[in-house]
């Protein structure tokens, strides 16, 4: 029997009010059958057969519960859903039953952590080989037993799975269309399925690029109309913060499609002719999962240290050099016993100096951007020596409640969303060190 969400009472099969505290009933209604573009995965555990005949079947059980656990738990990190375990198989959607415009993307990160997951847990003992496709599927109510997508898509996802070898991650023809320039994938090759006497077209996953596909069309070129105005205050920030030697900053918020990452993105071709040109680093915040708060600073490094997402931590350590504490960004474990707010102001002390060297070398320049937020952060650090950098290099972190939050007061950290969100238009907001912010609104096209 139902019961009342507020008292907790039982309510009577037709009741509209809870009969104990007359609270309304809301009652969820009966789900519907929904078409749409979703993309599956499937992931088989290669070896488990052969070890599970070496050993007791308590044992194996075990060994089979961390996988289903560690295996959930990176799928619903990248927002899928898990749609059921069987035996030793997984299945899982991306975009189903909530839409999801990244679900192509979110998939193959998800493949990407669950290979990882695995080497972590079993080492070489056990091998992951998995199946990612995109197509039109139908969502229904799911039944026990049963999956609650069906469509041609699931099957091509399965026969991909079955033809991918031990740690391979074949994905289908649409999946490769949809994340192109997001992930390096091999040359297509035709795999033999059953039910498809031409076969299945795949490709097999090499590594992840970005964690977003580029816009546009690939082959066109790019036109930018109109926006002078507010791509000349972008690049008058940066010609200050080349010729006095002081950091910009720079808050740009409206509402999705108004236009904010093509602007940046053509304030980014025009830094690149710039002479000297400067050193261009862009991050991304992610719109799931969790402990992301320095995502965006992760990506950065990573692209400025060229590292891949299956290097160790020998090469990673080895990179950053005497740069030690930056590791934390990326998750490693590089505190050495430190109270944990030792270790967040190591972690901030090392980026101002990082920041500061990249800065005394020549004009450097960071976008953050986030996925499905209102607003995109640019920051310009730019310095003639070393000595004047050292309290003026910005530490920023993005904040889902404030939009730039500066280590020094009195600067852009007194800009605030809620003087950001300005409806059907976008706002810009710049500032220096010891100065505050001036506001550019960029109406809507």
């Amino acid at each position: 029997m139902a019961a009342c969400a507020k008292c907790g009472a039982e309510l009577p099969a037709d009741a509209r009010f809870c009969p104990s505290c007359a609270a309304p009933v809301e009652r969820e209604p009966e789900p519907a059958e929904e078409r749409k573009v979703a993309t599956v995965l499937f992931a088989d555990l290669v070896g488990s057969t052969a070890l599970g005949s070496e050993q007791d079947p308590e044992r194996t059980r075990v060994l089979l519960d961390r996988f289903y656990e560690a295996m959930a738990e990176e799928i619903e990190l990248a927002g899928g859903t898990v749609e059921k375990f069987v035996g030793d198989a997984v299945m899982a959607a991306f975009g189903a039953p909530a839409a999801l415009e990244d679900h192509a993307e979110r998939a193959l990160h998800a493949a990407l952590g669950m290979q990882r997951r695995l080497r972590e847990l079993f080492g070489d003992r056990l091998a992951l080989r998995i199946g990612v496709n995109t197509g039109e599927v139908v969502v229904g109510r799911p039944r026990e037993g049963s999956s609650f997508v069906t469509g041609d898509a699931v099957n091509v996802g399965a026969r991909l799975e079955q033809a991918a070898g031990p740690g391979e991650i074949f994905v289908g023809e649409r999946t490769a269309a949809a994340v192109r320039g997001a992930f390096e994938l091999a040359q297509p090759v035709t795999v033999e399925a059953k039910g498809k006497p031409g076969g299945v077209v795949a490709h097999r996953l090499a590594r992840a690029l970005s964690l977003m596909r580029p816009r546009g069309v690939g082959g066109l070129r790019t036109v930018f109309v109109g926006r002078d105005v507010e791509l000349g205050r972008l690049s008058d920030a940066y010609e200050q913060a080349a010729t006095e030697g002081r950091p910009q900053l720079v808050v740009i918020a409206g509402d999705a499609g108004v236009g904010k990452t093509r602007l940046v993105r053509e304030l980014w071709a025009w830094l690149a002719e710039q002479e000297p040109q400067p050193l261009q680093r862009t991050g991304r915040c992610l719109s799931y999962g969790h402990g992301i708060t320095y995502w965006p600073l992760a990506e950065v490094l990573r692209e400025h240290f060229d590292l891949r997402d299956d290097d160790g931590v020998d090469v990673a350590l080895e990179r950053l050099g005497r740069f030690r504490y930056l590791g934390l960004t990326l998750g490693l474990d590089v505190a050495e016993g430190l109270h944990p707010l030792a270790a967040r102001e190591r972690l901030h002390d090392s980026w101002a100096e990082f920041l500061q060297e990249l800065a005394a070398e020549r004009p450097t320049a960071s976008w953050s951007r986030t996925s499905t937020g209102p607003r995109t952060t640019c920051s310009i650090c730019s310095t003639r020596s070393s000595r004047r950098s050292k309290d003026r290099c910005w530490c920023w972190r993005p904040r889902a409640r404030s939009c730039l939050s500066g280590v020094r007061p009195g600067t852009a950290g007194q800009c605030r969303s809620r003087r950001c969100a300005r409806p059907r238009r976008a706002s810009c907001w710049t500032g220096s060190s010891g100065s505050r912010c001036r506001r550019t609104s960029v109406p809507r096209s």
